[in-house]
């Protein structure tokens, strides 16, 4: 008795799994394909949010300003 329930019980949960098959699959189209805010005007395109390029080194302010935090943060060492 005890082994035909149990035998019953992994049927249905096969069953159970089996039913949601077509859930369990990816989608095919990427999420943001069409956002024309991350790719621009085309594929090809740069993206809107990167108009600006980066410093390619940092100003006097921003050295100092690291220079300030270090001292603050490693004082004791």
């Amino acid at each position: 008795m005890k082994k035909s329930i149990v035998r019953v019980a992994a049927g249905l949960a096969l069953l159970s799994l089996a039913a949601c098959g077509q859930h369990n699959e990816a989608p095919s189209k990427g999420v943001n394909l069409d956002s024309e805010r991350i790719y621009g005007e085309s594929r090809g395109a740069a993206p809107k949010q990167i108009k600006e390029k980066p410093l390619d080194r940092p100003s006097t302010e921003a050295l100092e300003r690291i220079s300030n935090i270090k001292e603050i943060l490693y004082a004791g060492n």
